[in-house]
């Protein structure tokens, strides 16, 4: 299947690097912290058979080129890029779903233009400050105020010592007994991941952190007027699946897929779930196919994925 990489410019002149490929109705996939597409590799290649599938990558990651002006890189600085993303590919409106940090990004565009907006789906990520929560509720913070202290120089040299080739198995051991990435994950599949940290772009990277921390969307969870998707793991160690269960209890009706062994490599592990309930819930929003779960042609994605 064809996929086109194209690309497009940020507020500041830096360049976003974005993948188009599909045909039919959009879905916008937009990506978490410190990532590049790769984590929506399994669920996109399912995606852009019934419908056109754009992702693209962040500043600072993946090809995408470094912040050039600090001042924009906030969460609503990178909402403004998604849109500028959907400029240049000639999309009026679309399904917008986020990874991580990017449920963080794709609420954000809904504050700030609605009107392109025809659905939301967060996926295993924050809505507000994801700090607060990470690892522990009395980790999280600690990591964060070191963070906030030390140079990004500093990070830097431990996200490059981290992709070195020779200590990528046992770190990535580490991180599944530790509960970080699923027990059916391979090294193979993040392998990407892994090597992607060694090559972002310091600044824009720790810039992103600090807007992530300050950032909320909170305020605007109740006002959410189109069909909202929240995915999240019960066994998510970076964005707790509490987080989802409050978002969709704050999202008027909503929808919520609650992956119960999920950690927060669940685009991986529980990657045919999250694509049959996003398939679903596509094809609700732009009624595609039959009325197959309920006479109204609904589904309680709750009871499917806990009978799961």
């Amino acid at each position: 299947m064809k996929c086109r990489h194209c690309w497009t410019v940020s507020q500041d002149g830096a360049s976003l690097a974005y993948w188009d490929e599909g045909s039919g109705p959009v879905i916008i996939l937009t990506n978490g912290y410190a990532n590049s597409t790769l984590y929506w590799e399994p669920v996109r290649r399912r995606l852009r058979e019934r419908f056109r599938v754009i992702r693209w990558d962040l500043r600072g990651h993946g090809v995408s080129g470094a912040v050039r002006d600090h001042s924009t890189m906030t969460v609503e600085g990178c909402a403004d890029d998604m849109r500028r993303v959907m400029d240049a590919a000639g999309v009026d409106r679309a399904v917008l779903a986020g990874f991580s940090f990017g449920s963080q990004i794709v609420l954000e565009a809904w504050r700030h233009f609605p009107e392109r907006v025809a659905g939301l789906a967060p996926v295993l990520g924050p809505y507000e400050r994801p700090f607060d929560t990470l690892l522990h509720p009395r980790i999280g913070p600690l990591i964060f105020e070191l963070y906030r202290r030390l140079p990004a120089v500093v990070w830097g040299y431990g996200l490059k010592f981290g992709a070195l080739t020779p200590i990528l198995k046992p770190i990535h051991v580490l991180a599944r007994q530790l509960g970080i990435v699923g027990a059916e994950v391979t090294l193979e599949e993040m392998k990407p991941f892994y090597t992607h940290l060694a090559e972002l772009d310091l600044t824009s990277w720790y810039l992103m952190g600090l807007a992530a921390q300050r950032h909320s969307a909170r305020d605007i969870l109740g006002e959410i007027e189109v069909p909202t998707l929240v995915v999240a793991g019960g066994r998510d160690r970076f964005s707790p699946g509490r987080l989802g269960r409050e978002m969709a209890e704050m999202i008027p009706d909503s929808q919520l897929v609650w992956l119960k062994r999920a950690t927060h490599t669940g685009l991986f592990d529980a990657r045919d779930q999250i694509a049959d309930a996003m398939e679903d819930f596509l094809s609700r929003i732009y009624e595609i196919g039959e009325d197959r779960d309920s006479p109204d042609g609904r589904v309680d994605q709750r009871d499917r994925a806990d009978a799961e």
